[in-house]
């Protein structure tokens, strides 16, 4: 599995990040200013790539996960779900 995040305000990247390691890139998130983000309507976008896998037509596809969001709990909920087995 692969993981990315762009950290968005008004419009424009801040801060990006990409890391095939879990743990590295939970780090990383830390370091995501969330009051920031609020103040500034800005946003977070995640991805979780799950690689290319045989799909039901019998084709190989690229799987993921992606989404956007505004609060730190939301954030952490959907990677949560992205991850489980």
């Amino acid at each position: 599995m692969k993981y990315a995040f762009n950290v968005r305000i008004k419009g424009k990247t801040i801060q990006m990040y990409h890391s095939a390691n879990k743990r590295r890139f939970c780090n990383q998130t830390r370091t995501i200013n969330w009051l920031e983000l609020r103040r500034k309507d800005g946003s977070v976008s995640l991805r979780v790539n799950y690689g290319k896998l045989l799909d039901n037509f019998g084709k190989m596809t690229l799987f993921l996960n992606e989404g956007v969001y505004k609060t730190r709990k939301d954030f952490e909920r959907a990677f949560n779900a992205f991850c489980e087995k």
